[in-house]
């Protein structure tokens, strides 16, 4: 009979512990496995901006500098073609004998016309030599998302997208969803981050994001009016989207999503090993409690 009292009073306390350790233990795997994914979604970020900025800071100059080079190149060359003589000189041939003075200045109009043929020959031809086309790579925001899409090869699951209101390329124009968290960046300037869930086809799936500050002048040169932008770039994606940004506007965000399966998933395969282990000692804890009292209440 004491034996049962004392069993009615020691298993639930030592179940309510138990069972407060496993609800304490499942909150802290569950959050230190959101807090795993957020981390690997601040990398993915990072590396983002680093391709962006590796874009601004070296690939843009690489190529501007390799045009200029081509254009002082062209000048001079269109230089030399107008020092070429137009006329012929008839001065030339006053030193020269005079049975030769016919044959000296037949081969001087004769030189003169073969360089008059080579200069009108040559006078468009360099022009053909600057790199006047648009070139997306050179642009920040192409640079990551094409990065990004050659890891996506060995992570499908995973995404990157700079995804944009009004933007010039159209594989950036925002979902509905993504719209929704630009305006929330809109609306409260001062968040620099967002980090919620969102239910995918292919389960849960953690994002952050980041607004797109229009921060630098030369952004405007591209994106302001179609009348300034490159004539390229308007060939390319048309004069109808990606203008009319204007100096500090907000207008787009950089999202993450990253997969919560796994890490999910292994946060639940150790609560299951950690309930096993509870379960175990809840077991021993009882046994031994047993015996301790069955000895305490027979030595009286």
């Amino acid at each position: 009979m004491k034996l049962l009292k004392f069993n009615l009073i020691f298993i639930p306390i030592l179940a309510l512990a138990l069972g407060a350790i496993g609800f304490i233990a499942q909150k802290m795997l569950l959050e230190d496995a959101r807090q795993h994914i957020i981390e690997n979604a601040r990398i993915i970020m990072e590396s983002a901006l680093s391709s962006r900025t590796y874009t601004t800071k070296q690939v843009a100059p690489l190529l501007e500098q390799k045009n200029f080079k081509l254009q002082t190149a062209v000048a001079e060359f269109r230089k030399t073609l107008e020092s070429i003589p137009k006329t012929f000189d008839p001065t030339a041939t006053a030193d020269v004998r005079a049975n030769l003075r016919k044959g000296f200045a037949l081969g001087q109009q004769r030189a003169l016309e073969a360089l008059e043929q080579f200069a009108a020959a040559a006078k468009d031809k360099p022009g053909e030599l600057l790199d006047n086309e648009f070139h997306p790579q050179s642009v920040p925001a192409f640079a990551a998302t094409e990065i990004f899409n050659y890891l996506r090869e060995k992570f499908p699951n995973y995404f990157y997208k700079e995804a944009t209101l009004n933007p010039t390329n159209p594989r950036n124009r925002a979902t509905d969803w993504e719209s929704d968290v630009v305006n929330q960046f809109r609306t409260r300037p001062e968040q620099t981050e967002i980090v919620s869930i969102r239910d995918t086809p292919t389960g849960p799936s953690l994002f952050l994001a980041r607004a797109i500050k229009v921060n630098n002048v030369s952004c405007l040169e591209c994106h302001s009016t179609a009348d300034k932008a490159p004539v390229e770039m308007i060939k390319l994606y048309g004069s109808a989207n990606g203008f009319g940004w204007k100096l500090n506007d907000i207008i787009g965000a950089q999202i993450v999503s990253v997969p919560m399966a796994v890490p999910v998933l292994l946060a639940e395969n150790v609560f299951r090993t950690l309930v096993l282990w509870l379960a175990g000692a809840f077991v021993v804890i009882l046994t031994f409690g047993n015996l301790a009292f069955l000895l305490l209440t027979r030595t009286r």
